[in-house]
This record gives C-alpha cells, sequence and structure tokens, in this order.
C-alpha cells in the first residue's frame, strides 16, 4: 500500500494540478480577524440537528484557552462533501482542518493535501483508531471518531406489539411487515439505497457484505468482486428492497428525521447516526433499542480524521488545536457530544450516558470485532472499486440483472482498471 501510494501520488497531483489551472490560483482560506486567527474546520456533521451544534460547542471550548484563535465551521452536506473538499483543495482552497471519512482523508493524503501532524500527538496514549492516520511512516491525519454499526429500533413499536428482534435478513423482514401491519404509518426498516448518496451508501453496504462473509480480495491481494459471498449479500438486499419495508426514495437526513419522530421501526446506521435519531426528537432515546446487525459476521465501522491541509497559512496554530483536541481536556470536552463513539483516546462513557441512552452499550460492544469499509491493499482505491460494485447493485435492485449477472460485469470492469 505505501509504494503504490507514492507513484499514484504524483499522478494524483497532476490532476489536482489541471484542476486548479481551471480555477485559478485561489488564496487560501484562512482569514484574520483583527488580531485573531481564524480556523477554517469542514465537516458534514456540522448540520446534524443538535448533534452537530453539540459537537461544534465542544470543541469551540479551544477559544477559552487560546483567545488568541477564533474557530469558524465550513458545513457540507455528506452527499457532496467529498466531491466539493476534493475541488476546493485541487483548486489551493478549503478548510485549514478537515473532518473526513477514511476513504476521503486517504486520497487527500495521496495527492498531498495533507500534512504531517505527529508533533500534535507527542507523549499522547493514542488507541487503535489511529491507526491508519499513518502512511509512509507519516501521520497525516488523527482520529475524530469512529462509528460502528447496528441494528436499531424503536422500543415502542416492538414492546408494545412484541415484535422480534431478527437476527436474520428474512427475519427482518417478517419483523417490519408485523410493524406496518400493527401500526399504520409506521415504516418498517431504513436503508440508503441510491447511487446519488454513493459514499453513504457504499460504507452502509459494507455491513450486508461483511456479514454474508465477503472480502474483496483473496489471499494473494487480487481483488474478488464475484463471488457467492457477494452475491447473496447483494440478494439479500435486493430481498429487503423488493420487500416494501423501505421508504422508497427518501434520503438518509430525512429517513433519520422520521425516525426520530416516531416513523420508523428498524434501520441499520452507525453510532453517530443514531445519536443524531436521538436528538431532539419526539422520541427519548430511552426508547431506543439496539443490537447485532442481522448476518452471520460482523459488520464495518466508519473511521472519521482529521487532517490539517496543506494550503493552510495557520498550519502551525491549526495543529495546535489538534494537540488540545487529543488532551484529557479536548478528549473529555468531545465524549460529550460524540455519543459511543471511539475517540483517539480511550474516554469511555459515562455511566450517567449509558443508562440514559440503552443503546449505547451495543454498539461499545460491537466495535470489538468491526472492520473498515476500505479494502486491505486498497484503501485510495475503494470509493473508486466500490462504485463498480454499488453500480452492480443498483442494477440488481431496479432491473432483472441477477446479482451474479451484475457483480460479473463489475469484476469485469474492476480487472480492466486495477
Amino acid at each position: 500500500m505505501i509504494d503504490r501510494i507514492r507513484r499514484r501520488g504524483l499522478l494524483a497531483s497532476a490532476l489536482f494540478i489541471g484542476l486548479a489551472a481551471t480555477l485559478g490560483n485561489p488564496a487560501t482560506s484562512l482569514a484574520q480577524s483583527g488580531d485573531k486567527t481564524t480556523l477554517v474546520i469542514a465537516n458534514s456533521q456540522w448540520l446534524d440537528a443538535l448533534r452537530g451544534q453539540n459537537l461544534w460547542a465542544a470543541i469551540k471550548k479551544y477559544e477559552e484557552v487560546n483567545p488568541d484563535v477564533m474557530l469558524e465551521q465550513e458545513a457540507i452536506p455528506s452527499a457532496e462533501f467529498a466531491d466539493k473538499l476534493t475541488t476546493e483543495m485541487g483548486a489551493g482552497q478549503g478548510p485549514d482542518i478537515a473532518i473526513m471519512q477514511e476513504g476521503l482523508f486517504y486520497t487527500m493524503a495521496d495527492a498531498g493535501f495533507l500534512v504531517d501532524v505527529a508533533s500534535a500527538v507527542d507523549g499522547v496514549d493514542l488507541n487503535g483508531t489511529n491507526e491508519n492516520g499513518v502512511i509512509d511512516d507519516v501521520r497525516y491525519g488523527i482520529a475524530w471518531q469512529r462509528a460502528v454499526y447496528a441494528l436499531i429500533f424503536n422500543t415502542e413499536v416492538t414492546e408494545a406489539e412484541g415484535v422480534a428482534i431478527p437476527a436474520t435478513v428474512q427475519e427482518l423482514i417478517a419483523s417490519a411487515k408485523q410493524s406496518m401491519e400493527k401500526n399504520p404509518g409506521v415504516i418498517g426498516f431504513t436503508s440508503r439505497h441510491q447511487i446519488n448518496d454513493f459514499t453513504g451508501w457504499f460504507m452502509d453496504f459494507q455491513n450486508w457484505a461483511y456479514g454474508y462473509g465477503v472480502n474483496w480480495v483473496d489471499g494473494d491481494g487480487n481483488l474478488t468482486i464475484n463471488t457467492p459471498e457477494a452475491v447473496a449479500a447483494v440478494e439479500a438486499f435486493k430481498e429487503t428492497y423488493d420487500s416494501g419495508i423501505i421508504p422508497i426514495g427518501d434520503s438518509m437526513p430525512t429517513q433519520r428525521t422520521r425516525f426520530k419522530e416516531k416513523q420508523v421501526a428498524f434501520s441499520i446506521d452507525n453510532s453517530g447516526g443514531t445519536l443524531n435519531i436521538a436528538s431532539g426528537g419526539a422520541l427519548p432515546s430511552a426508547d431506543i433499542g439496539a443490537a447485532a446487525l442481522p448476518f452471520a459476521h460482523p459488520g464495518a465501522h466508519q473511521q472519521i480524521f482529521l487532517g490539517v491541509s496543506s494550503h493552510s497559512d495557520h498550519q502551525d496554530e491549526a495543529i495546535a488545536f489538534l494537540a488540545w483536541l487529543v488532551s484529557p481536556e479536548g478528549q473529555q470536552s468531545l465524549r460529550g457530544a460524540s455519543g459511543p463513539d471511539t475517540l483517539a483516546t480511550d474516554v469511555p462513557v459515562t455511566e450517567e450516558f449509558a443508562a440514559a441512552n440503552p443503546w449505547a452499550p451495543t454498539f461499545a460492544k460491537l466495535a470489538e470485532t468491526s472492520r473498515s469499509t476500505l479494502i486491505p491493499g486498497y484503501e485510495v482505491e475503494t470509493p473508486q472499486i466500490m462504485r463498480f460494485v454499488m453500480q452492480a447493485v443498483e442494477k440488481a435492485i431496479l432491473t432483472d440483472t441477477s446479482a451474479e449477472e451484475a457483480l460479473a460485469e463489475a469484476q469485469t470492469q474492476v480487472d480492466r482498471q486495477f
């Protein structure tokens, strides 16, 4: 992986240089406000209702101990985040600090858009969530959060109506249908299912893939897309899609809003999304339940990293902010706004939080066996590879093409490119 990143970095940089030429030679995003340095921090989570406010309030505490620095949001919708950040960085613009999914982090590092932030963590006892933040022995990223997936449900529906908590996909469909029959207007199950939300969908779908035993690579490092396990995963997703329990066409933000307004029975979501659902809606957090995914094998987690832009005029100030964030003070502040997500250091969820949010311990348990959404050995290329896969999934659920035929086409496309 390390050697490939070095070689491809030259190609990626050339592409971004070309993009920058078409957009001009803009200045960096860093602004001066009087005698204060303004650090712009990009994150899609700033747009999350209540959770986004809490996360922002947590890091704004930095200004109390560093009055010469002012933090400023760049809030980008999750479905647009990768494209917008890539375009901005390619033009020499963009934020000073980006909070990004692991796949995008690798792309940014590969293109030379991130700087070494090792000095921010000198002497800090980091946990395993930070391992993939090091590329070619250089630390380009520090863990912001790790969000693991679980099956979540509205206990007001399941307990009142005696709906069983499913352990298989077939049981999920049955329980979702039972919930809909006994509660008119309730949606049985929510899930991303549209290619226009590609990044979120491919990460969510990895739970189905991993759950059915998919690895995407063999023991020799060859990409294996069309396998019996992958076919089974796509067929299971299609069965769920065709069953009538998913609100077809709804975006994930809309589905989460429906859940928090007591309109959904089941969902597969990550811990961050569940905290969003538990924040500020009609459904009390205490009435949200969580269980293992309805698959035979463990699922995935979303790893989110912070990185400092190589375009920033105030890299030292940005790194100083990261140093505060991984300090006991910064981590404790972030803990309170992050729910059960794993942070850069081991800061346990408080007993009070676990008592008020009974779904939280399940996520912590599932994090012990969850896997990265990235393909080992193909971390930078994962989004490209998974686009072929998700196009195959879309074809299988929307046309008469079988899962095996669709994945065979994806295998051919992957073989040609990689």
